[in-house]
């Protein structure tokens, strides 16, 4: 049902990181003129302050440098980092580790996301069930017979600069699908402690049957 492996990155991979590269360089100019005018409008008004020392105008243009120089303070430590980063994000593009997670599906039930958890998945594969999802799977709304969920690492396995989703196959359709509020029978039952440990264990999605009658009720 799960195999795990590595591999050296695709071309696949590889165009993921240049676009993602890409993106991140575009903002750095735009960053450049905000921390300059954020540093002239500093300047500007100590200016102002020195030539009409007025109390309401100190206080007023102090606290707006207070914000000022907060927002300018974070713009440069972008500034130096950021390009670090992308320095070391290209080097992982001929360097790299790709780890991935490759799960095969012949059933699943859908949970749709309850707040901010983000959609999961209970999968189903020769007579085993587990259970995926959550922020890791954001964006994913519908399954394949196989995805693939990859990381790509530095060669030292240090720093992670790129995960993403992978579905091949053919498209499946949900067994079902839980909206809203999981049935309190579930979440407390020991299905849902085999499921949250995110292990195959031997299964079917008709197991969860009572408690599908259970949402269908509501």
């Amino acid at each position: 049902m799960i195999t795990e492996y590595e591999r050296a990155p695709t071309e696949k991979d590889k165009k993921a990181l240049m676009k993602e590269i890409t993106f991140a360089e575009s903002f750095l100019p735009r960053t450049q003129k905000l921390a300059i005018f954020k540093f002239l409008g500093l300047i500007l008004f100590a200016l102002v302050i020195f030539a009409y020392p007025k109390t309401w105008l100190i206080v007023l243009l102090s606290i707006i440098s207070f914000f000022m120089i907060w927002m300018l303070i974070l713009e440069i430590k972008d500034l130096i980092k950021v390009p670090k980063f992308l320095s070391a994000k290209r080097a992982v593009i001929d360097s790299g580790i790709v780890q991935v997670k490759e799960f095969k599906i012949d059933r699943y039930i859908k949970i749709k996301s309850y707040g901010d958890e983000g959609d999961r998945f209970i999968l189903e594969h020769n007579g085993q069930l587990t259970m995926v999802g959550g922020q890791d799977f954001d964006g994913v709304r519908k399954l394949k017979n196989k995805i693939k969920y990859i990381d790509i690492m530095d060669s030292e396995k240090r720093s992670y600069y790129h995960t993403r989703i992978d579905k091949e196959g053919n498209s499946l359709e949900p067994f079902f699908v839980f909206k809203g509020k999981l049935p309190d029978e579930l979440m407390n039952s020991v299905l849902w402690n085999n499921l949250a440990e995110q292990v195959p264990f031997a299964g079917k999605l008709e197991d969860l049957t009572p408690y599908i009658k259970e949402q269908e009720r509501k």
